[in-house]
């Protein structure tokens, strides 16, 4: 809403909107940044009327940073990168997990959201990871590994069960890559496409390619 208002020349209504959003982001760490589990953590009201936080490593612990609330230079970031790339935690061959390899509740009950790849927040996250490998700073050439990596993981995966199935899969096995769930899903498992769409950096950080250019 800040950029709209920005874009029309509403300037009242985008300091209004910039006032929302640094609340917003300040309240992301006062209220959910757990230095225990070294990431963002839901809060709740335990019986003492205590704030708590209840912490299940997964999509939700990196949203602040898959909806481009965290920036460049944020003390949080380097935990969030350490625990989307962790092969023990949410990084898999074919995706990011929705939840913790580590956690006690992972591939267990209905394991909708314990566990399987998503395309959807997988997408999210190639785009913030590509937006980080933009902005100078210490995570800039981490940021563009793990975008590099990612984006190739999540393509691959996708085309290959596409050669040995014909289906585009609603979510994928994190263990193994094999689609499941709904078939013929192409809601936002056809994210893939924009993902393919996107820059290349294997031959280096697109800013500085130009600069070379």
């Amino acid at each position: 809403m800040r950029r709209i208002a920005d874009t029309i020349g509403e300037t009242d209504d985008a300091k209004e909107f910039q006032g929302y959003e640094t609340a917003i982001i300040r309240n992301i760490d006062d209220l959910h940044w757990s230095n225990k589990e070294q990431t963002y953590c839901d809060a709740t009201i335990d019986d003492y009327e205590e704030s708590v936080h209840v912490c299940h490593k997964g999509y939700i612990s990196i949203f602040p940073f898959l909806t481009g609330l965290l920036p460049a230079d944020s003390p949080r970031l380097g935990a969030i990168l350490d625990l989307i790339s962790d092969p023990e935690e949410l990084w898999s061959p074919y995706g990011i997990r929705s939840l913790s390899k580590r956690s006690p509740n992972y591939h267990t009950g209905e394991d909708y959201w314990r566990s399987p790849v998503w395309m959807n927040i997988n997408y999210l996250a190639v785009k913030s990871l590509f937006d980080l490998s933009q902005s100078p700073g210490s995570h800039q050439k981490r940021a563009t590994k793990l975008y590099t990596s990612l984006r190739t993981n999540l393509v691959e995966n996708v085309f290959n069960e596409w050669e040995r199935t014909k289906f585009a899969w609603e979510q994928y096995h994190p263990e193994t890559g094999q689609g499941q769930r709904t078939q013929h899903f192409t809601g936002w498992t056809s994210l893939v496409v924009k993902i393919m769409a996107m820059p290349d950096l294997r031959g280096g950080n697109v800013n500085v390619m130009k600069e070379e250019l």
